[in-house]
């Protein structure tokens, strides 16, 4: 973006502030069209802003931005105006939220130390609305963003609005702010286009009213907030609480609708929930959760609270609404997530209130899914797995990857290694993933070695482990995309990552010693979340004996990764080195942490096998190839069937799939259908997303919880690159898990890319494979290697193969 002039209100202070973690800025400029200088052609602007803004021109919502940045890479959108704008006057009002810079607060939301807004024209025939002292601007006065809300210890995005304070408002000219542009300095913000889509924008109703408490009916309530076909009349003097419920659980932005009244007074209270729930043990952390949708219990959640201004407090407001007049619209700025709401609404003593309805418009990423897996309704149903999954998937999507929608929005970058891999399977779309790497590398400090474990954010955080995590990131987007340019930027910062492990690996022992207590303070050696491990997540064997088995297997299996990529691009050297270090981390595990029967979560002479024996431990043996063969088998096979080994969460779901896996034998095929049945309870208690976790049961939408999409497609279905990315297509399918299927699975990079169409069927005591590769774009056929070794159990398998090259 070429230089601009970015600009702010000059009385702005900002904060800390001691009940708001920030604040809204208002700007406008008006500029006049005729009929002849009106244009029939694109008319292009770029926007950006610090922290978030929306964009509206002649009371028409335009755009939302920017897509969260951080100081290495801040971006702008590129907006074509042309279809807002009319003969006459037309409005440009730009809304700006500002989270505070000095403050901790709104951690999910990254910010640099100036706020700003920032608009340019481009392009030929364009008009002039560039930001300069032609706009003017107003501190909003009537919204807090609360910081006391124990149900919002990240996002700070709730509002309590006092509309009355908008008689106050005072506009002024903006101020410019002025940033060196020579000399190697310039403004703090380093502008690059958007990386990823625009979102995708969907209009819904509420489905269900539950728990109504009012002089009005339910059939009113119902025609004005479910069908939208009446207004309703709330009298004056009364009070009234109603309860909606969504056909699923989404991320969405909401208008509530309302006549405006003829005085101030009434209130608006919204409360935003997952669920029906008992009282918390400890808010938010640790929820207790049944039936999703028992209405005798209560919905719990942040809050949004809405005092009415009225007609005798009307202001020079900016245009944001086009019945702005008429109506009084309360519309939170930020999306909101929910399955439920519940309304409060108390109507002031001299005047009715009257209720217009809710508008929802959903917000998400715009995947465009390609997959698909269909297989019969039989004991073992796979349809609402599968759904739900993506559904999950699609709510933990919007600027960036985040763990949970509800609660933190933040791209942990253990939590979206998996979620890219979903993304790849089910649409071939690298794009949010690409943003993903880039930004957790930015975060790499030299001094540490280290990424932030979550990226990007106002709060910096290492979980060491988790830049491992990234590390496998980068080497399976090669794997899917085969970008070799795409990848090479992030090997320094690989290279720091696996020295920062090296140099904790002590001498005698040679394995990666735990944090010390020192480090501990600033760093994070999270493993997972299971109830043994509380608070923290970190087995006990760590502290007591110096190690985790768990980091020195995960750190062996990044390099053993790191290695088959830097061996694709050309750099065998550093290739055998990694190899080198991973073999001896092995070697030193299965000495230490190998108690004859089972690996152990520390060393193995010092462990207590009530404590230091978990499922966690065997899973990674067999990833980083400490146990390969019929002991991976048994060992896997023990920990998973005995009560005695810390069970996985879902989080690690996915790499306990992949050792089960890569151990061999029927392993995976006898465990696949009974691993889904945590996932059925969850649906048999009304769920619509996957939880984050069954132990404090916070959050009932997570990401790694749909684990389903990449086994049904890459293990069942067996699809998967081979070669110089879909250079070579794998084609392995675990035929034996279901009688019938019929699926799709996205392939290909750069020009040639395609769909796998794959189904088989049981004819009599034979089973018929069909796989056609359907090209979409580019020329050639795709080279197929099939194989029937994840079917051996079956006598009888034939394979059809059409539309290829066969390997």
């Amino acid at each position: 973006m070429a230089a601009g002039t970015w600009i702010w209100h000059p009385e702005w202070k900002d904060g800390p502030d001691e009940s708001s973690a920030g604040g809204f800025v208002h700007f406008r400029r008006t500029i006049h069209l005729t009929a002849e200088t009106l244009p029939s052609h694109p008319v292009k602007i770029q926007i950006s802003a610090d922290t978030k803004y929306k964009l509206y021109i002649n009371s028409r919502l335009v755009s939302i931005g920017p897509v969260k940045g951080d100081e290495h890479l801040w971006f702008f959108d590129e907006v074509d105006i042309q279809p807002y704008l009319r003969i006459g006057q037309n409005h440009f009002n730009v809304r700006v939220l500002r989270w505070y810079y000095a403050t901790l607060y709104a951690a999910s939301f990254p910010r640099l130390p100036y706020a700003g807004l920032l608009i340019r024209s481009i392009g030929d025939g364009s008009i002039d609305v560039d930001t300069g002292n032609a706009w003017e601007t107003a501190i909003d006065l009537s919204t807090r963003l609360p910081i006391d809300n124990e149900e919002d210890a990240f996002l700070h995005v709730y509002e309590n609005v006092d509309s009355k304070k908008d008689a106050d408002i005072k506009w002024v000219t903006a101020k410019k702010l002025n940033f060196p542009a020579s000399n190697g300095e310039s403004a703090p913000w380093k502008l690059s286009p958007r990386m990823i889509p625009t979102p995708k924008y969907q209009s819904r109703k509420f489905k269900e009213i539950h728990n109504i408490r009012s002089s009005e009916s339910q059939s009113s309530w119902e025609n004005v907030l479910l069908s939208s076909t009446t207004s309703l009349r709330l009298p004056a003097g009364t009070s009234h609480h109603v309860e909606l419920e969504a056909e699923h659980h989404i991320t969405a932005f909401l208008d509530f609708k309302f006549e405006r009244p003829a005085n101030s007074g009434s209130t608006l209270k919204v409360t935003y929930s997952e669920c029906y729930e008992d009282q918390p043990e400890q808010i938010p952390w640790v929820r207790c959760k049944g039936d999703r949708r028992d209405t005798t219990k209560t919905l719990l959640g942040p809050e949004d609270k809405y005092g009415f201004g009225g007609k005798k407090s009307r202001a020079d407001l900016p245009q944001l609404h086009e019945r702005t007049e008429e109506e009084e619209i309360f519309t939170p700025f930020y999306f909101r997530t929910l399955r439920f709401i519940a309304l409060d609404i108390l109507v002031a003593e001299d005047c009715d209130l009257v209720i217009n309805g809710i508008d929802i418009t959903t917000t998400n990423y715009p995947l465009e899914v390609l997959a698909d897996f269909k297989t019969p309704n039989t004991d073992q149903p796979t349809e609402k797995l599968w759904t739900t999954s993506i559904r999950t998937l699609e709510n933990c999507m919007h600027d960036c990857y985040e763990d949970c929608p509800f609660y933190e929005q933040l791209q942990y970058a253990m939590d979206i290694r998996s979620s890219a891999l979903f993304t790849y399977v089910l649409s071939g779309d690298d794009r949010l993933a690409r943003q993903a790497i880039i930004q957790v590398h930015n975060s790499y400090n030299t001094n540490t070695g280290l990424t932030a474990s979550r990226a990007p954010a106002h709060k910096y955080q290492i979980i060491p482990n988790f830049s491992l995590y990234w590390i496998c990131m980068v080497t399976d987007h090669f794997e899917y995309f085969g970008d070799s340019e795409f990848v090479r930027q992030f090997m320094p910062a690989c290279d720091g990552v696996f020295e920062s492990f090296g140099r904790r690996v002590g001498p005698e022992v040679k394995l990666v010693r735990s944090l010390d207590a020192a480090t501990t303070a600033l760093q994070w050696d999270f493993v997972d979340w299971t109830p043994g491990w509380r608070p923290f997540g970190i087995p006990p064997a760590g502290e007591r004996t110096g190690y985790l088995s768990f980091t020195n297997m995960l750190y062996a299996y990044s390099l053993k990764r790191a290695a088959k990529l830097l061996e694709s691009i050309g750099r065998p050297a550093l290739a055998s080195e990694y190899l080198s270090r991973a073999d001896s981390v092995v070697a030193a595990v299965q000495k230490h942490c190998f108690d004859g029967n089972v690996f152990t979560d520390g060393l193995a002479s010092m462990s207590k096998p009530e404590e230091d024996m978990s499922q966690h431990s065997q899973v990674w043996a067999v990833l980083c190839g400490a146990a390969v063969g019929e002991q991976a088998q048994n060992i896997l096979r023990t920990s998973l069937s005995s009560p005695n080994f810390t069970v996985t969460s879902v989080s690690m779901s996915f790499y306990t799939l992949r050792a089960l896996s890569l151990a061999g034998g029927n392993l995976y095929n006898d465990s696949f259908h009974a691993f889904w049945n945590p996932w059925r309870e969850q649906l048999a208690q009304g769920l619509t997303t996957w939880v984050e976790e069954d132990v404090s049961q916070r959050s009932d939408c997570h990401a790694w919880g749909s684990a389903p999409i990449y086994e049904f497609l890459v293990e069942v279905v067996g699809i998967r690159p081979r070669e110089k990315a879909w250079g070579v297509v794998g084609f392995e399918p675990r035929v034996g898990l279901f009688t019938e299927l019929e699926a799709r699975v996205p392939f290909g990079v750069g020009e040639k890319k395609g769909v796998a169409l794959v189904k088989w069927k049981k004819e009599g005591e034979k089973f018929i494979v069909h796989l056609e590769m359907k090209m979409d774009s580019g020329e050639g056929e795709v080279l197929v290697r099939e194989s029937k070794q994840n079917c051996k159990e079956l006598e009888n398998v034939a394979f059809e193969i059409i539309s290829t090259k066969r390997s």
